[in-house]
């Protein structure tokens, strides 16, 4: 197995692109901060390896230098840019990493329409392009059901077991792990089935860019 490693220095740009996460280094010249963004499902950290950098966070601006982190939960607006005499080099990761992955607004604040794989920039190209569109969408249908599926499998076992958790007599920790160790293996197949789901997904959405995004 070979691991690959990652330098602010030289790869600037995303390093890591998965469903569960995006990674990326970023060198920003000074400039005035670009439009607000957000996520609908991604929280994001922020940290600043190099130079300054203003963060504006709702009506919020908080500047941050080297070895610095702020972190933006869900729905929440955003934007930064380099201040100050030189450029900065900022790291950042989104997780979960599901499409439309920014929602951007218009001037009256208001959410302008989805757009798909935007974060790749003008020279996207669609690793999926040999797959038909229906294709990509039984795929994706597939996904849906069996995270349907395993969900009502772990609402069965949430139903067997509830007596034991409603039971305050009983709600020590040697009565109550059994149980939480049994729920766990329905947990744990649900979110892997919702992982896959989140690829499929991400692999049908960029079907939907427009020409001139």
């Amino acid at each position: 197995m070979t691991i690959p490693v990652f330098d602010y220095r030289t790869d600037i740009a995303n390093v890591v692109v998965h469903p569960e996460i995006r990674a990326r280094f970023m060198r920003m010249e000074p400039a005035p901060a670009a439009p607000m963004h957000s996520h609908d499902l991604g929280g994001e950290i922020f940290l600043v390896l190099e130079g300054q950098c203003e963060f504006i966070v709702e009506d919020e601006p908080i500047t941050c230098g080297p070895g610095q982190l702020i972190y933006i939960e869900p729905r929440v607006k955003h934007t930064l840019h380099a201040v100050g005499d030189g450029p900065c080099v900022v790291y950042l990761s989104v997780t979960p990493h599901v499409e439309p992955t920014h929602t951007r607004y218009g001037d009256d604040g208001e959410p302008l329409i989805p757009r798909y794989a935007g974060w790749r920039g003008k020279g996207f190209h669609d690793v999926n392009a040999d797959r038909s569109l229906a294709d990509l969408a039984q795929s994706y249908a597939r996904s849906v059901r069996d995270l349907a599926a395993r969900a009502q499998v772990n609402a069965d076992a949430i139903d067997r077991h509830l007596n034991t958790l409603e039971d305050d007599a009983a709600a020590s920790p040697d009565a109550v792990k059994p149980t939480i160790d049994a729920l766990w293996l329905g947990v744990r197949d649900a979110l892997q089935a919702a992982s896959e789901l989140e690829r499929t997904w991400n692999e049908l959405a960029p079907r939907g860019m427009l020409v001139d995004s």
